[in-house]
């Protein structure tokens, strides 16, 4: 039996798999320049967000992990990964998060990475995962906090100054929210 990735209903939210019939959805998301503060490239320029979608809908690592399309309603908000980093070394495991300016502060940035935190640390028993966040990301580094992340450090990833946080089985809010 062939291990896939899995879908993930929150109190508010439903994180799919991302495939084609998300592509159009996400690239709107990421075609408002708002989305690219703290990406290092802005891909609201020249079909970029298109591009970006594109390479994630490609991904051919580990079939449990992957990207997701972050859903409200009938709504697409945001996406979010669990995939091996392509940042740091040895392909450890890194999650990401990005929700449409619309739709922050709200606390489903929070409610859809801790589905997929659980789901990496709780399900797949993964020994730890990474998050690497732009060192001006307030909302991210807090969210990373809440999340009960640790951070061990900064380095330059994805164009940019970031600090890097790993999460632990057993500690944080992940597994106990």
């Amino acid at each position: 039996m062939t291990v896939k990735q899995a879908t993930f209903e929150t109190a508010r939210l439903r994180l799919e798999p991302l495939e084609p019939v998300h592509a159009d959805a996400v690239v709107g998301l990421f075609t408002d320049p708002v989305m690219s503060t703290y990406l290092g490239t802005d891909l609201s320029q020249g079909g970029l967000a298109r591009t970006m979608v594109d390479n994630r809908l490609a991904y051919e690592g580990p079939p449990e992990l992957g990207h997701w399309a972050i859903i409200r309603g009938e709504q697409v908000i945001g996406l979010a990964h669990l995939r091996p980093s392509q940042e740091l070394p040895a392909g450890l495991p890194e999650i990401g998060w990005y929700l449409g300016a619309p739709y922050g502060g709200a606390g489903l940035a929070t409610e859809a990475a801790r589905a997929l935190l659980r789901h990496g640390l709780d399900e797949l028993r993964l020994a730890s995962v990474w998050a690497l966040v732009h060192v001006d990301n307030t909302p991210s580094l807090n969210l990373a906090a809440r999340l009960g992340f640790l951070p061990v450090g900064e380095g330059h990833h994805y164009n940019g100054p970031h600090r890097v946080h790993v999460a632990l089985p057993g500690t944080g809010t992940a597994s106990t929210c």
